[in-house]
């Protein structure tokens, strides 16, 4: 078994556990009555069952597939994160490398320029992951304090936004005329963070089909309470046989699988929840900083 598979199961099996426990109890007590009241009093046709679990199945089918475009899109969009940032900051390093790129300065204080630069663009994703956190203000300490001061991000506004308003005027006021070119090529990446926040806000204020999500959880449910009443107990070989017991372990499997599908769909859909489920944004975003560290030490 593959790593990733591996820890699957265990995060499955934390999940399933608690559907496991209730539907075993709730089986046990239908079956006990049925057999102190008398055999198949409450059954149900068992062709109604088919049809209404045919059904349920196509409910969640559609609901899980929904789910994974909504964590697969928001995955893509913290990759592009990652893709643009690097590209970004490995541009400051080689923009501000030359001082014909700007206005009468000296190398040092150029070099000192990119740093803060840099420095301001990990916190760009420090704050973008604290925000799909809905960690919006954060403390921060001395240095970055000092460093909004200088660069005048008001910290009562929306920071992440603050701080790419931040960069592009540093970009604008420092670039010389004769570097247009590298001046544009750096907008567009400014431009890009901002695509990327767009899309990454999109999702996780958007609510994931409410109305239909609520009618599903109320299908399966009713569904899975119904189930004992669609198979019964399993008379093999008479009542003395025992055989009649399979039926616990059936209906808490057909039970436990609707009912974790249904609560996977829920943990797909929000992709920036911090959950087992969610996307490794901390994890990408830690990444992140380390390459824009790697490329910060070499100006100093």
């Amino acid at each position: 078994m593959i790593k990733t598979e591996k820890q699957g199961l265990i995060h499955l099996l934390k999940i399933a556990t608690p559907f496991i426990i209730i539907t075993t109890v709730y089986t046990i007590f239908v079956l006990a009555l049925e057999e102190y009241f008398g055999d198949y009093i409450y059954k149900i046709s068992g062709q109604i069952g088919s049809v209404f679990g045919l059904a349920v199945a196509f409910f969640l089918g559609f609901r899980m597939n929904s789910a994974y475009d909504r964590w697969w899109e928001a995955r893509k969009i913290f990759g592009e994160l990652t893709n643009n940032t690097r590209s970004f900051v490995a541009k400051i390093y080689a923009y501000y490398g030359n001082e014909q790129h700007f206005k009468e300065a000296k190398q040092n204080d150029i070099n000192l320029k990119a740093q803060k630069i840099i420095e301001l663009s990990i916190l760009y994703i420090r704050q973008l992951k604290n925000e799909m956190h809905n960690n919006l203000h954060t403390t921060f300490d001395k240095q970055t304090t000092e460093l909004f001061s200088e660069f005048k991000i008001n910290t009562k506004n929306k920071i992440s936004n603050e701080i790419l308003v931040a960069i592009t005027k540093d970009i604008e006021d420092n670039f010389a005329t004769s570097a247009r070119i590298e001046k544009g090529d750096l907008m567009q990446h400014i431009n890009r963070f901002y695509d990327i926040q767009g899309k990454a806000e999109r999702i996780k204020n958007t609510p994931f089909l409410m109305i239909y999500s609520a009618f599903t959880k109320l299908i399966v449910s009713f569904y899975v309470i119904l189930i004992p009443l669609f198979i019964g107990d399993i008379d093999l070989g008479g009542e003395e046989s025992g055989f009649e017991f399979l039926a616990i372990p059936i209906m808490v499997i057909i039970s436990t699988a609707f009912l974790t599908i249904n609560k996977l769909a829920n943990l797909y859909g929000e992709p920036f929840s911090e959950n087992k489920t969610s996307v490794t944004i901390d994890d990408i975003c830690k990444t992140i900083e380390q390459n824009c560290n790697e490329v910060c030490d070499k100006l100093k």
